[in-house]
């Protein structure tokens, strides 16, 4: 699969978010996104933030057997996005949680090989949690950094949690992995 079959979802973000005045953007480096991810060769992928589901199938394109849980507060969006999702036929590998990220991802299992935060604003305890869900050494993709308070911030720069592994939009989205340590 590639990016490009996904775009009519980017058009379709902006369109909802100029009629609908929400929250509702696109990621826009989708292909980095997909090759940055194919690098992982991963199996089971967490998504905070599926806006109307084009990172989700980014993400589920980028290896053939590869599982996406994806969260998602707002009821329509989350509608939106399976549609989408059951349109491209990636029904069956991405599943859409509707509800508050800090709440679903406590129903969800250990253990994603990425984490994509796509939300509005990364909180120190979010990550956190993310950090928790991840794998040994399993990455995180953490967009929308210019949103992000000084405490996040500093708290992805921890080298005792994170690794630095570099980053995708000029620097709006960084990659770190998470550092195997006694927890």
């Amino acid at each position: 699969m590639d990016e490009k079959q996904f775009r009519f979802i980017q058009d379709m973000t902006r369109e909802h978010r100029a009629k609908h005045g929400c929250m509702a953007y696109t990621y826009s480096d989708g292909q980095g996104l997909l090759e940055l991810a194919r690098k992982f060769n991963p199996g089971h992928i967490l998504e905070l933030g599926t806006a109307l589901g084009y990172t989700a199938c980014c993400l589920a394109a980028s290896a053939d057997k590869c599982l996406v849980d994806t969260i998602e507060a707002d009821p329509e969006h989350v509608r939106i996005a399976r549609d989408n999702i059951a349109r491209l036929g990636l029904d069956g590998r991405v599943k859409v949680h509707e509800g508050d990220f800090k709440k679903v991802i406590n129903t969800l299992p250990d253990g994603y090989d990425i984490i994509f935060f796509d939300g509005l604003a990364p909180e120190q305890s979010l990550l956190l949690q993310l950090h928790k869900k991840l794998r040994d050494e399993g990455a995180l993709f953490c967009a929308n950094l210019h949103f992000a308070g000084n405490s996040a911030l500093e708290f992805l720069k921890e080298r005792s949690y994170w690794i630095p592994d570099g980053q995708l939009e000029d620097g709006a989205t960084c990659v770190v992995l998470k550092n195997v340590r006694d927890e």
